[in-house]
């Protein structure tokens, strides 16, 4: 149940139509262990974002998920979310911060339980 947040100062025509939809395929591929299925993705995109000193094109992504992250684990993340967002919309890899957010499984609510 990874919640994900996509903030970036590229604006919307940049990112293309369904981005939200690639965004997901993205991630799950990225990382295997989560359904693609069970993303929860909310893409913002805003002038009002920096990151640094400079107004480039620049992202911050938030995976928020439990029972997945190691160190070893996030830095294989990183790269493949990184790599896939350069070919996709030509994000330089510099240009992307990446929060492993890790949570516990009894604090997610789906489905009327907690997973």
């Amino acid at each position: 149940m990874p919640f994900v947040t996509f903030v970036t100062n590229l604006p919307e025509h940049k990112l293309g139509p369904n981005f939200n939809l690639k965004l997901n395929k993205i991630l799950s591929e990225a990382i295997p262990e989560k359904s693609s299925q069970h993303f929860g993705i909310h893409v913002i995109s805003t002038k009002n974002f920096t990151f640094g000193t400079s107004e480039e094109p620049a992202a911050m992504l938030t995976i928020k998920a439990f029972g997945i992250y190691t160190s070893e684990s996030c830095k294989r993340y990183s790269k493949a979310i990184g790599e896939a967002l350069q070919e996709a919309i030509e994000l330089t890899p510099s240009r992307l911060l990446i929060d492993f957010a890790d949570t516990q499984a009894d604090h997610v609510g789906f489905n009327l339980d907690t997973c």
